[in-house]
């Protein structure tokens, strides 16, 4: 079972999070959803303490962690992005179509 159902159990898209780690799961992404995140992620780890992270933010944006900025338009549904040791990204990509975050990150990781 993934972690997101257990640290993120009214989590309202399960269809997309399950799609994107179902993508790249060959890629060797893994759930690394926890509960005292805003969100549930997916990640994988580069080496040298840098991971590469998808947070899939609540459908619902009166339930997501930036409500105004996902009202907006401002901020999309999905963040991909390079993490470092630090926890700072050093990439970030925003979507709202997770086919194209797929896409595109199946293109980076096979550059």
């Amino acid at each position: 079972m993934n972690k997101v159902k257990t640290e993120f159990p009214n989590f309202d898209d399960l269809e997309s999070f399950e799609k994107i780690l179902n993508a790249l799961k060959g890629e060797g992404f893994e759930d690394y959803s926890w509960h005292n995140d805003a969100m549930p992620c997916i990640g994988k780890d580069i080496g040298n303490d840098f991971h590469l992270i998808i947070w899939v933010d609540y459908k619902n944006p009166d339930l997501a962690e930036f409500v105004d900025e996902r009202k907006d338009g401002s901020m999309k549904q999905f963040m991909f992005g390079e993490r470092d040791a630090d926890g700072e990204y050093t990439e970030e990509y925003h979507y709202d179509d997770a086919d194209k975050l797929i896409a595109d990150a199946k293109k980076i990781l096979n550059a």
